[in-house]
C-alpha cells in the first residue's frame, strides 16, 4: 500500500512507509503545552498514529483559571499518515525541527485555537527508552524535546485569548516506537507483576538557558531511564550527569507540592508547583479515550474539569502536569528565576516513597 509519505526521501526499511515492522503496538506522536507566566493559562495538545492499529487520534485541552476543557477526536487512518488532521484538530510542519501549527477548526463544542510554536532550544533527542517484561519488550522508542515559545490565539468558555512568544513559552516533543496502545493483551505476561511507573519530567525555562530533566525508577527506587540537559540560548547544549529529584507530596496523594533536582556538578533547581493540568484530557489513563482505541470511522468528545474539585488521588487524574515556578542556583552562586511544567505519573509500589499499592498516596 502506498501512501503520500513514500513521495518524501524518509523511508527506514524497504517497505512502504504506512508499514512500520511488525510490532502491533508501533505508535508515531506529536506532544504540546505552554502556559502563561501567571499561569492563568495552561494548554495541552497531542497526535499519535497508530500504523498497525490503522487509527489516528488527537485531543486539545486547555485550563483557563480553574476550568479545564478538552477536546478529543479519534479516526480510521486509512494507512494515510501525513493527513495529521482528526476532526477538528490539525498539526502542520511549518518548518521542520523549528515551527510547528496546531490549529482547532470550528466545532459544536465552542473551543478553537490557531496556534504556532517556535523552538527556543535545538531539538533534544533523549537516550532511547527500552523496557521489558520478562522476554517481552513493552517500550522501545526515540524521543526528541524542544524549548519554545507560542504565538497565537485560543476561544473556549465564552472567551478569547491572545498571546505572543513574550508571554506563553513551553515545551514540544516527538516520539515514535513502541509503547502500549490501544485495547489491552488478554493474556498477560508471566510472572504476573502489578502495575508500576514513576516518572517525573521539568523542562523548564531561564533568563539564558533551558533544563530538561526526566527520571523513570522501578518500584525499587532505582532509576532505570534519566536524562538532564543544559540547552543555553548562545546554542550550546550540555549533557549533565549525576542529577536527581527529591519530591515533596501532598498527603494522601503522590501529586507534588515541592520538588528540588540536583547534579553532580552542583546545580540547583527548586520547584514550586501550582495549578494543575490533568492528562486524561489529552487521552493519558483516560477510559473512554485512551490512545489507538478504535472508536469508528470518526469521533468527537468534549467534557470540562473543574480542577479545584480533584481532590482525590485516583484514575484518572493520577497523570498531571502542574504549572510551576523555578529556582535555579548555579555553581558560582548565581540564582535565576524561571518557569516550568511539572510532571508527574506515580502508580503501583514504590520503595523509597513506602507506596504499596496502585494509587496509595503519602503519609499525612
Amino acid at each position: 500500500m502506498l501512501s503520500k509519505a513514500d513521495d518524501y526521501p524518509i523511508h527506514q526499511t524497504p517497505e512502504p512507509i504506512a508499514y512500520a515492522g511488525s510490532d502491533r503496538n508501533f505508535y508515531d506522536r506529536y506532544f504540546f503545552n505552554g502556559y502563561s507566566a501567571d499561569g492563568e493559562l495552561y494548554f495541552a495538545a497531542a497526535l499519535g498514529v497508530y500504523p498497525h492499529l490503522d487509527i489516528m487520534d488527537a485531543a486539545f485541552g486547555v485550563r483557563i483559571g480553574d476550568v479545564q476543557y478538552n477536546l478529543r477526536a479519534s479516526r480510521h487512518l486509512y494507512m494515510e499518515r501525513m493527513d495529521t488532521q482528526v476532526g477538528p484538530i490539525r498539526v502542520e510542519v511549518l518548518e521542520p525541527l523549528e515551527r510547528l501549527r496546531i490549529a482547532i477548526d470550528d466545532n459544536a463544542h465552542g473551543i478553537t485555537a490557531d496556534i504556532v510554536f517556535e523552538g527556543r532550544s535545538p531539538p533534544i533527542e533523549e537516550p532511547r527508552v527500552t523496557r521489558r517484561h520478562g522476554p517481552r519488550m513493552v517500550m522501545d522508542f526515540t524521543r526528541l524535546t524542544q524549548l519554545g515559545r507560542y504565538s497565537g490565539w485560543v476561544r473556549v468558555g465564552g472567551r478569547e485569548v491572545r498571546f505572543d512568544g513574550r508571554q506563553v513559552q513551553g515545551v514540544r516533543d516527538r516520539s515514535w516506537g513502541v509503547r502500549t496502545i490501544g485495547l489491552r493483551d488478554p493474556q498477560p505476561m508471566l510472572p504476573v507483576q502489578p502495575p508500576q511507573f514513576h516518572w517525573f519530567w521539568v523542562p523548564a525555562h531561564f533568563q539564558d538557558r533551558g533544563i530538561l530533566f526526566l527520571v523513570n525508577e522501578d518500584a525499587n527506587g532505582d532509576a532505570w531511564h534519566k536524562s538532564m540537559v543544559v540547552a543555553h540560548d548562545d546554542g550550546r547544549v550540555e549533557h549533565v550527569d549525576g542529577s536527581t529529584i527529591d519530591v515533596v507530596y501532598q498527603p494522601g496523594t503522590r501529586w507534588p507540592v515541592s520538588g528540588s533536582i540536583t547534579a553532580g556538578d552542583g546545580l540547583r533547581i527548586d520547584l514550586k508547583p501550582g495549578p494543575k493540568f490533568f492528562m486524561t484530557g489529552i487521552g493519558y489513563l483516560d477510559p473512554e479515550w485512551s490512545h489507538g482505541i478504535d472508536k469508528g470511522p470518526l469521533a468527537i468528545g468534549y467534557d470540562e474539569i473543574r480542577t479545584n474539585d480533584i481532590t482525590t488521588f485516583e484514575p484518572p487524574f493520577i497523570y498531571a502536569q502542574a504549572f510551576a515556578h523555578a529556582t535555579m542556583t548555579l555553581q558560582d552562586g548565581a540564582v535565576q528565576q524561571g518557569l516550568c511544567s511539572f510532571e508527574s505519573l506515580s502508580m503501583g509500589p514504590h520503595r523509597t516513597h513506602g507506596f504499596t499499592a496502585f494509587a496509595d498516596g503519602a503519609a499525612g
